[in-house]
């Protein structure tokens, strides 16, 4: 996993408790993104993805909010993505004292957005106190990633800010921040 991060993800890592590192973006309040990965690395595991997919074994579904995609551990990966998770763990603990202080566990998967597939994601939480979506890729058009307020705020539902993906870096933000998946216009997108 260590050659999947990108030079600028293990710069950040080192320099994490800076007040605000150059590679450490600030979209929104409690909404962060950084570079994570390597275009290779992105390349690859979308790649195991499809291999995957055309071997025609069963595959469950990540959630029950999206019809295409696959749950990464279910496909052997779950050692690669703890190791992943370790190497974020400095940079959610940094961003996230509480909530990210102890990551014990994670529900990788990827996600999948065509324009006639699944287009986007209604708005919501997720059963997680921190998240970490990157953008694997790969050629397409919109389908940004809109943050509200957190779930039980008075804000919950205004618009607080509009991510837009690149490949390779991550947004990190708390599980309860309301977030959705805007429609893809065209192309294909990837996130893991």
């Amino acid at each position: 996993v260590a050659d999947w991060l990108s030079p600028e993800f293990v710069e950040l890592a080192r320099a994490v408790d800076a007040a605000c590192p150059p590679q450490l973006r600030v979209e929104a309040f409690e909404v962060f993104s950084f570079p994570l990965l390597r275009d290779d690395a992105c390349a690859a595991l979308i790649e195991e993805v499809e291999s995957f997919a055309a071997s025609g074994l069963p595959a469950r579904r990540p959630n029950s909010m999206n019809n295409y995609g696959l749950l990464l551990t279910e496909i052997r990966l779950r050692p690669a993505l703890s190791a992943l998770q370790a190497a974020v763990a400095p940079v959610a603990r940094a961003l996230f004292p509480f909530e990210g202080a102890a990551l014990d566990r994670h529900h990788s998967f990827v996600v999948s957005y065509r324009p006639d597939e699944d287009k986007g994601l209604d708005m919501h939480t997720d059963d997680s106190d921190v998240t970490l979506n990157c953008c694997l890729g790969e050629a397409f058009e919109a389908s940004g990633l809109t943050f509200c307020g957190d779930v039980g705020a008075a804000d919950h539902r205004r618009r607080s800010h509009r991510y837009e993906h690149a490949v390779g870096r991550a947004v990190m933000h708390l599980g309860r921040r309301r977030h959705g998946a805007d429609d893809i216009a065209s192309g294909h997108r990837v996130n893991l």
